[in-house]
């Protein structure tokens, strides 16, 4: 299981859902000077995305090996992308690639080679824009993606299974959430069923940080246990980057889940999470 091979023939599909409330103007971990996180949440959905990119790049071209989607929900409950991509729930990494809403010149700092640092321009794609506005329909989005991803299902029977990846810091306010989790998770192809993972982004900065846990009595309150259930097993292949990028021992059962997740583990989970496995060379 979760073994196959990802090709154009035999393509995969990551799903994001984005929370777009208002609570989500507040900086990370709750730090004056740290971005907003609506800001960080879109740039690094925005790097995971060229990642993704970078990984499907073969040979001077983009091979269809994904189907990308970005759901925002908030004030409204449909797809982040723009321009020309807008209202498109699912769309082909190649077509993501050629439509970015704009080019931005950024300045990053890389080392000097001695000891110091030097900063340099960058060219920075954007596909998704900062969104806070609204509650937190997290129902809805999920009863979303549940159609997107039942007809790709059944349009790519023999793939590796989607992967829906939740970017949220709030409950959802729309009913329970588990409910509509589980019968996304309950659709698949040969391969597996869907994976599920929640990244909860923090307000608070001396809440503790739990990553990947094994049971629900690690979590601290009723909306955190809620988070644990809606969240899958790590597939061994994530378990393996976990691993690697973490440098612990991952179990198998851990769970899909970084709570009240800082900046470094925002952008860690989203890594694991689309780290494509048995990319056709």
């Amino acid at each position: 299981m979760y073994s196959a091979e990802i090709s154009r023939l035999n393509p995969t599909c990551f799903l994001f859902l984005v929370d777009h409330s208002t609570s989500m103007q507040n900086p990370i971990m709750g730090v004056p000077g740290n971005p907003k996180k609506s800001e960080f949440a879109a740039d690094a959905l925005n790097k995971v995305i060229q990642s993704l990119v970078v990984s499907a790049s073969k040979d001077m071209e983009i091979r269809q090996y994904y189907e990308i989607g970005v759901i925002g929900y908030g004030f409204e409950v449909q797809s982040a992308l723009g321009g020309d991509l807008a209202d498109r729930d699912l769309v082909w990494i190649d077509e993501i690639y050629e439509h970015p809403l704009r080019i931005e010149d950024r300045i990053k700092k890389e080392s000097d080679g001695v000891g110091g640092f030097i900063e340099v321009s960058t060219k920075f794609p954007v596909w998704v824009d900062a969104v806070s506005r609204g509650q937190t329909p997290m129902c809805q989005a999920f009863n979303k993606a549940y159609e997107i991803l039942q007809a790709w299902v059944e349009e790519h029977p023999e793939s590796y299974p989607p992967t829906l990846i939740n970017v949220t810091d709030g409950e959802a306010n729309d009913g329970d959430v588990r409910v509509p989790a589980e019968q996304i998770k309950s659709l698949g192809t040969e391969d597996g069923n869907c994976t599920i993972l929640t990244v909860h982004a923090s307000s608070n900065e001396l809440s503790r940080q739990i990553v990947f846990p094994m049971e629900d009595k690690e979590m601290p309150d009723h909306f955190s246990r809620i988070m644990f259930e809606v969240s899958s097993p790590l597939t061994p292949r994530m378990r393996e980057t976990g691993e690697e990028l973490m440098g612990v021992a991952l179990e198998e059962g851990a769970r899909g889940l970084v709570y009240n997740a800082d900046i470094a583990g925002i952008v860690q989970a989203l890594e694991i999470g689309t780290r494509p496995a048995n990319i056709q060379s």
